[in-house]
């Protein structure tokens, strides 16, 4: 009777056992498909199509495939070293929004975490342009900055002035601060998230310590959320080659050269790019090639800097 039991019961846990690994697997099928095709694939492809070059066979339909050793990799550097603009616009728009945003999100969202004045209404207008569509949010500020604004100074100065986005000098910087109102929104949503988990038994004591707020800041609070301030961070380095600065949604493919960056540079060539260059715009493999040269390029820095903010970053000991 006992061994009978036994039997049943093995039965009844292999078949729990079955259905929970038919459960786990239809959860993580789909996305290990998507994973490899649009990942692995995609990447393995990518470092092919740097080494190889397209020629049309005379005669017949179809295309030659040739090994075509380090040539689009000298057409990438080349056009590296025809891109010094779209490289300090890259690195601009890195220091803005990494080094200078993140800076000033953690002041905003310490501001709110102590609950200040007017701390609920500052939390929801840093969040609007996450809720409403970035297009809709682009076309706004594209229509404020350019017709609005033309139309209300050039009635007060009584002569035709151009807007914010229109105007070659103020161009960069309108752009800049658009960058950085999108993503503050999340930076202080997230950091007050960190903040909310930090123990209230540390703060009280270190105000038995007789620490001032801003000794908190420093001392208790910046050395509890390290690790997200370090996660964005690494994040804004691996997309200095890759922000695109939101030029697309503004200007469309027609985004003025001086405003151009890598990440706009990459994603509109892309999107026109062809196995044989006809010489509008660039072939497959050499953006292939380009994008291999900015990965050297980003991968130990991102690493370095990762290592070195861990290390030598503020501890919780």
């Amino acid at each position: 009777m006992d061994e009978s039991n036994n039997k049943i019961g093995t039965r009844r846990v292999n078949y729990r056992r079955k259905k929970q690994i038919v459960f786990f697997t239809s959860l993580v099928v789909l996305p290990l498909f998507q994973f490899c095709i649009f990942y692995i694939y995609v990447n393995i492809n990518s470092f092919i199509l740097a080494f190889q070059e397209y020629s049309w066979k005379e005669g017949v339909l179809g295309l030659n495939v040739e090994f075509a050793r380090f040539k689009n990799f000298s057409e990438a550097f080349g056009i590296m070293k025809a891109g010094g603009n779209m490289l300090l616009n890259s690195f601009w728009m890195f220091i803005l929004s990494t080094v200078f945003g993140l800076t000033l999100a953690l002041f905003f969202s310490y501001y709110i975490y102590k609950k200040n004045p007017c701390s609920g209404l500052f939390r929801v207008i840093l969040f609007m342009p996450q809720i409403v569509s970035s297009v809709v949010f682009a076309v706004l500020y594209n229509a404020l900055t350019s017709g609005v604004y033309s139309t209300i100074m050039t009635e007060i100065k009584g002569e035709y002035v151009l807007g914010l986005i229109d105007n070659p000098d103020t161009q960069f910087g309108t752009l800049l601060f658009y960058n950085l109102w999108i993503g503050f929104g999340v930076n202080v949503l997230m950091f007050c998230g960190s903040m909310s988990g930090i123990d209230e038994s540390l703060v009280e004591s270190a105000h038995l310590d007789g620490a001032n707020l801003i000794q908190e800041f420093f001392h208790v609070t910046i050395p509890m959320i390290w690790p997200t301030f370090v996660s964005f961070f690494i994040v804004g380095v691996t997309g200095i080659f890759t922000n695109q600065m939101h030029l697309h949604t503004l200007f469309g493919d027609g985004a003025p050269s001086n405003l151009m960056t890598f990440g706009y540079y990459l994603y509109k060539e892309a999107g026109h790019a062809e196995l044989i260059s006809t010489g509008v715009h660039q072939n497959i493999s050499v953006l292939s090639a380009l994008g291999l040269i900015l990965t050297a390029i980003v991968m130990p820095l991102t690493l370095g800097l990762r290592w070195a903010l861990n290390k030598y970053g503020p501890s919780v000991d």
